[in-house]
């Protein structure tokens, strides 16, 4: 039998060694609750010194487990756990009650604190294991928030990763749980203070849901260090290593968001998940779960592939998941399926390709095939949330990008090609895609998917800056009338989140504030960005940033005439003579016809075989029709 706590000899309370130096309030008892809540070893071994300068904290329930080493905790002998399912019960909190009396009671102790910020304009990243380079400096415990973050995670992120059977994780909160329980739990709770982080929402929570997000990640990788993580050889293992992942995505530390990406991989390929043989006798809900785990793994890796360069690992596969859990909608299969079929697509000779670490060259066809696949309209006979709606539709229109730059670097490209997907000024139909996409979906849709929804986002909107610069802007009215402006609706975009504002949005305008020809697109949206956090996208003038206005010096003036219009002054007909624009003399502002391209600041000289014309304000290039 476990000792009864002991009260202290004398009547005066003696607060213990680990509660004065957690400053923290003690009951008294031996062993106190907060050190057996904390699996710690409880001791009174304290000397009184003299007053004087303090040494700061930092890392100090880290530091004090690790000085425990193997002594019991809490004065109880620990179970031994082999880090599975059948792992025996820790001396953990045994109901989400007492994590709220252990915070409450923290919050008494009434010492300073202050919510630990990311910094996006630091280019190192911390040197500790956890999110800075001190274990929870001064912060308060925020294990209240676990019904909250579960509910979250249900309504937001679930979704778009339904990899844990919810049902089971909301009843183990309320025993107490094992150290593989609370490794999957904290770092699902991780993961969704990052992603809330910021965001538009009316759920209650802390003041900085980002200073949640890192205690919570940092108490994940401390439980870690508690048991034989290594010998855990349960799914949980593998989803905790994903949710952990994407959190240290969100908080741009991109080294060990990759370190515990390749982490789940290679948990994942230790359970043979790969292996259509290791799910025969499994439960349905384990199987499904197991199932949808891979798949979003093999998903991850096919995209930080393609955003970062990294190499593939899983190139077997197991059949696709058929099922549903008993509390879901159909829309969560239907919605996670299509995301996989826009990924699968991409096979590894194409992410070898774009990594150039294959020599082979692909064809033209191949390009073109892969381009009608990806402009494929949704099913409109299946119902999915506008969560999933905005992953995959945005997904989709960045993929298409990736496909058109892989057929530009195989030099493939041709401003007479049949087929648009194969001409120069094929991102800026993709910008008008993603354009209908963003205006058709609420803004709390695409935000709550965090930072890496943004970078696709600016992905697609700094290429369009680029081919606006080297190719002009000719997107013909009649084809790609639109009442809004890329540009402008991209930079609001990526300023609904102080990250994603810092890190895309500014990125954006700064390069198109670089340019004379870009400077009229940055007048317009500076003010609206140095307002409060708006959820709603403000409602400006068109720029008509893809129109030409009159010129005066260096400086584009905005067009007074409708969107989508340039200024066409003559081409180069077909029997090489040059003909001038028949309204040229009366207006100047007509619709644009095909082939002709805008290059503002450019001198050249007539040429038959360009047709290109000599104009003081710039060059047109095109034939007449």
């Amino acid at each position: 039998m476990s000792p009864e706590p002991i009260k202290p000899a004398s009547g005066r309370r003696t607060v213990c060694d680990h509660c004065r130096r957690r400053r923290i309030r003690c009951d008294g008892e031996f062993p106190c609750n907060q050190c057996n809540h904390a699996s710690l070893s409880c001791k009174r071994e304290h000397v009184p010194k003299r007053r004087g300068p303090k040494r700061g904290s930092g890392r100090v329930i880290n530091e004090l487990r690790a000085q425990d080493g193997d002594a019991p905790v809490g004065g109880k002998a620990p179970p031994p756990s082999n880090g599975s399912t059948s792992g025996s019960h820790t001396s953990g909190p045994p109901s989400i009650d007492q994590w709220i009396s252990d915070s409450a009671a923290a919050a008494a102790a009434q010492y300073p604190w202050h919510p630990i910020m990311s910094d996006m304009h630091r280019h190192e990243e911390p040197n500790s294991m956890f999110t800075t380079d001190q274990f929870r400096p001064t912060s308060p415990s925020y294990f209240h928030l676990i019904p909250t973050c579960l509910d979250l995670f249900m309504e937001h992120i679930y979704p778009i990763m339904p990899l844990v059977h919810m049902p089971t994780l909301r009843a183990s909160i309320n025993r107490p749980l094992e150290m593989f329980e609370k490794n999957l739990l904290y770092s699902l709770c991780a993961l969704t203070s990052t992603h809330m982080s910021g965001k538009n929402t009316l759920a209650p929570g802390p003041p900085s849901w980002e200073a949640a997000g890192r205690f919570f990640l940092d108490e994940c990788i401390s439980v870690r260090q508690c048991y034989d993580f290594v010998e855990d050889k349960s799914l949980s293992a593998v989803i905790s290593s994903y949710f952990i992942h994407t959190a240290f995505f969100e908080l741009n530390q991109n080294r060990k968001s990759w370190y515990y990406l390749r982490e789940a991989l290679t948990l994942g390929q230790d359970l043979m998940l790969h292996n259509e043989n290791s799910y025969v006798g499994l439960a349905p809900a384990e199987a499904l779960c197991r199932r949808r785990t891979f798949w979003i793994l093999y998903v991850t890796e096919r995209s930080f592939a393609i955003l970062r360069h990294k190499p593939l690992t899983l190139s077997k596969t197991p059949e696709f998941p058929t099922t549903l859990h008993d509390y879901e909608l159909p829309e969560i299969h239907d919605g996670f399926m299509r995301l996989v079929n826009s990924y699968h697509l991409l096979d590894s000779s194409f992410v070898d390709s774009w990594n150039e670490s294959s020599g082979a060259p692909a064809s033209t066809l191949t390009y073109t095939t892969l381009q009608r696949q990806l402009n494929r309209p949704q099913p409109s006979d299946v119902s999915i949330t506008d969560i999933q709606k905005a992953d995959i539709l945005i997904t989709q229109q960045w993929l298409r990008l990736i496909v058109w730059q892989s057929s530009m670097r195989q030099g493939l490209l041709s401003s007479t090609a049949e087929d648009e997907s194969m001409t120069f000024r094929y991102p800026l139909k993709i910008a008008h895609s993603l354009l209908d996409v963003i205006s058709s979906l609420p803004t709390t849709s695409i935000e709550v998917h965090g930072m890496g929804i943004f970078e696709k986002i600016f992905e697609i909107g700094n290429t369009m800056l680029d081919v606006m610069q080297a190719c002009g802007t000719s997107l013909p009215n009649e084809t790609y009338g639109v009442a809004q402006d890329p540009f402008e609706v991209f930079v609001k975009t990526l300023s609904q989140t102080p990250n994603s504002q810092r890190q895309y949005a500014n990125l954006l305008l700064a390069k198109a504030a670089e340019k004379p020809q870009f400077q009229r697109l940055t007048q317009t949206l500076t003010p609206p960005l140095s307002l409060p956090g708006n959820p709603m996208l403000p409602t400006h003038p068109p720029v008509d940033f893809m129109g030409l206005g009159q010129t005066t010096g260096n400086n584009l003036m905005p067009s007074a005439q409708r969107q989508w219009r340039g200024s066409i002054v003559g081409e180069i007909g077909e029997d090489g003579t040059y003909k001038v624009a028949d309204d040229v003399a009366e207006e100047r502002q007509t619709v644009w016809v095909d082939n002709a391209i805008w290059i503002p600041e450019t001198v050249a000289s007539v040429s038959d075989d360009d047709g290109m014309v000599v104009m003081d304000e710039g060059v047109w290039i095109g034939k007449a029709k």
